[in-house]
């Protein structure tokens, strides 16, 4: 029994190790690897629990996962924060990331939540920016521009109309730009912001959906291994992964460049649809640093849906500036949870 799961450790581990190489790896180049990019939560418990079980039994094969994992310790902090709680008292600027599922309160029906619920459901107290995804600028009665604006007190807004991304800010919003990829759907766009004098440029994303989360229920429901048609639908799959894959990969690239044109310290927010052990994230994160690696605690779980264990919501920041605490917080009004994170400027040496 030892033997068989000796192997199966060894087995944990070269999957592990495959995880993590798919960072450096473009879909573009060979997409088949960002499939690994997937299950780190999983692999990382069952790499613990081989830990947890050659130890008690004393033996040595536990530095197998362990090495491994001490290997992999970025990654392992980029989903397990593992800073004591910070103190919000001296930030000079608060911001939250939230994909809004376009604040609907049933999703088969479209019926939103209404401006009377809004105070209820998505409190905005304590908050200088907000930056939001899936935000309704395309909904005919459109009524949320004007709460958040007069009633929630953001005086300065950055939307484009028949867009699905919105800045809204406390501070004043100086120069602004959006670009959308797909539809006014998928794309990015960013406000400069004047912040005790000075300017950061905030940028709000919203990148490719991997979109087989749908078909993957369809085929787990009722699937069977032995009909043809089954077969079809997961190669359908494979193909829509691959697709997602490499248009995330040339959104990202673009997003990138607009980073490394900034005249100004960037803070970059979003739902990536990347998990932070892909290829997007990583290019993202260049020259960056993660507000939860930085100063979150707990686990960094974003994605409230089917698919459980998921961070693929974000916000990277310039050196410039120092991340005091973050917090991910559920709002029961979307399948993602927002992430908010309290900044100050960082000292000069």
């Amino acid at each position: 029994m030892q033997n068989l799961l000796r192997w199966l450790n060894i087995l944990l581990v070269l999957i592990t190790l495959t995880c993590f190489l798919a960072s450096w790896v473009s879909p573009k180049v060979f997409w088949p690897l960002s499939f690994f990019a997937l299950p780190f939560p999983w692999l990382l418990l069952a790499n613990l629990l081989f830990i947890i079980f050659w130890a008690s039994i004393r033996k040595y094969q536990a530095f197998l996962s362990l090495g491994c994992l001490l290997l992999g310790w970025a990654h392992l902090t980029s989903f397990i924060g593992l800073n004591l709680p910070g103190s919000a008292g001296e930030a000079a600027l608060t911001v939250k990331t939230f994909n809004a599922y376009g604040f609907r309160k049933e999703a088969t029906t479209g019926k939103r939540y209404t401006a009377e619920e809004m105070p209820r459901y998505f409190p905005t107290e304590g908050l200088d920016v907000l930056c939001l995804q899936e935000f309704p600028t395309y909904h005919p009665k459109n009524y949320f521009i004007d709460y958040f604006r007069n009633k929630a007190g953001f005086k300065y807004v950055h939307a484009i109309p028949n867009g699905a991304l919105a800045i809204f800010s406390r501070y004043p919003i100086e120069e602004t730009h959006t670009h959308y990829f797909v539809k006014h759907f998928n794309g990015f766009q960013w406000a400069d912001i004047k912040v005790e004098g000075k300017l950061v440029r905030v940028f709000n994303l919203h990148l490719q959906s991997n979109g087989v989360s749908g078909m993957a229920n369809e085929v787990a429901k009722e699937g069977n291994l032995q009909d043809k048609k089954t077969w079809n639908k997961v190669k359908g799959m494979a193909g829509r992964f691959k697709r997602a894959e490499q248009r995330r990969v040339e959104q990202t690239e673009a997003v990138a460049e607009e980073i490394q044109k900034s005249p100004h310290p960037v803070i970059v927010c979003g739902d990536f649809n990347a998990t932070p052990q892909s290829y997007s994230y990583r290019q993202l994160s260049h020259g960056l640093k993660d507000a939860f690696r930085e100063a979150g605690t707990g686990l960094g779980t974003t994605y409230a849906g089917k698919i459980p264990a998921l961070r693929i919501d974000y916000q990277l920041y310039s050196p410039e500036l120092q991340a005091l605490d973050q917090d991910i917080r559920t709002e029961r009004l979307s399948d993602h949870h927002s992430v908010v994170a309290f900044y100050k400027w960082a000292a000069v040496d």
